[in-house]
């Protein structure tokens, strides 16, 4: 039988910050924590240090000052962090993950997320091209370096590992993102036994409110369906920087009654924002977004999917048939396909079923903790041959 292992997660960001990485780091670690081993996540972001801590899972803040995209750690915790068999960074940043490679004799595992691209605005400033691509430059040259002094390097699509320019040349493997999905059928069967249904009507983005995610062009494809008198709602749950401008853009054309604002939610609310919805919508415009944990949990609700064709988006798509692709910053397209989506009941309940059947087989994170496992042990075996059978 395997032996408990100590687990250090190390994320620059976590909760009470929101976003892709710091919901795969939760939900990674207690899955993990399910299987009997012992977590300790080490964070920078500033936050009550026990309000996230779960049973099996540790939360741990270090004082940090911040740069751009990064933190740069004040006390990085190089004692602590000598008592774990497994560190496992996530990237980017690449601060934490360069400050543990000092630390010999760990295996070392790190799951990279997304590489560094800017949106060309941030709020009401634009960035001007050439500031936006040396910075980018800059991103990836120095993430080359860095994952060369990992141990095992995870990609969590391969359609965004093949075409990153950062995983080029390095040595990786894939490893699929998960969702809970207990919780998830919990939640569905209990909205059901409470009457909640769908209204065909309800378009739902999740997520954060900034330029990456290429709201802009959801809301003008909006106007297009008011404009074309295709009935719709569009609900948006969430906050961020772009809040306002999201907002007056949708003041200015005239789409108040469409589209409503929920700003961030409790889990229970968003099962039912799922619940309730009819077609999900992620349009994402530039490679920030590698994946969308979003689209998962809609599929996990019974709710298919709209997103946009980027690498590691679009491939649960691809392979699930769980709703439809549209090209990035494209209002005409994305009010095309929403549109029809809409109008089109049978297909969209017969893309849920697939969607969510693909969701049941391959991104279970009880599956997915197994493998990480097997991934912690063969590094451990490898690092310690005479004591392979870690019993």
């Amino acid at each position: 039988m395997r032996k408990k292992l100590k687990i250090a997660m190390l994320t620059a960001f976590y909760f009470p910050h929101l976003g892709g990485t710091e919901r795969y780091v939760d939900d990674l670690s207690q899955a993990l924590a399910e299987r009997g081993h012992d977590i300790t996540i080490f964070t920078a972001y500033p936050g009550p240090k026990g309000a996230y801590d779960r049973s099996g899972v540790t939360v741990v803040r270090v004082p940090s000052l911040w740069v751009p995209y990064a933190p740069y750690a004040a006390l990085f915790p190089t004692k602590k962090l000598r008592a774990f068999d497994i560190i496992h960074s996530h990237a980017p940043s690449f601060f934490f993950a360069n400050q543990a490679t000092r630390l010999r004799g760990i295996p070392h595992v790190l799951t990279y997320h997304n590489d560094v691209y800017l949106a060309d605005q941030f709020g009401f400033f634009k960035l001007p091209p050439p500031s936006k691509r040396m910075i980018e430059k800059y991103f990836h040259k120095s993430a080359q370096l860095s994952l060369r002094k990992i141990d095992a390097i995870v990609a969590t699509t391969r359609s965004y590992a093949e075409s990153s320019s950062v995983l080029k040349n390095q040595r990786y493997q894939v490893i699929p993102i998960g969702v809970h999905l207990g919780e998830f059928e919990k939640a569905f069967q209990r909205l059901h036994l409470e009457s909640v249904r769908r209204n065909p009507q309800e378009v739902l983005y999740v997520g954060r409110l900034v330029a990456s995610k290429g709201l802009v062009y959801l809301i003008q494809g909006a106007k297009i369906l008011k404009d074309r008198r295709v009935p719709f709602l569009l609900t948006i749950v969430g906050s961020g920087e772009d809040s306002l401008l999201l907002k007056l853009l949708v003041k200015n054309l005239d789409l108040e009654e469409q589209v409503r604002f929920m700003g961030p939610v409790d889990q229970e609310t968003l099962y039912r924002r799922y619940a309730e919805a009819s077609v999900f919508v992620l349009p994402s415009i530039v490679r920030l977004e590698a994946f969308g944990i979003v689209q998962l949990e809609a599929l996990a609700m019974g709710l298919p999917v709209v997103v946009s064709d980027l690498p590691g988006v679009n491939e649960l798509v691809q392979h699930s048939g769980g709703g439809w692709i549209v090209p990035p910053r494209d209002p005409e397209a994305l009010a095309q396909t929403l549109a029809y989506a809409l109008n089109h009941p049978e297909e969209r309940a017969q893309r849920a079923l697939q969607g969510k059947e693909y969701v049941r087989i391959h991104n279970d994170w009880r599956r997915i903790a197994q493998r990480f496992e097997d991934l912690y042990f063969g590094l451990l075996e490898a690092q310690s041959p005479a004591t392979s059978t870690l019993s």
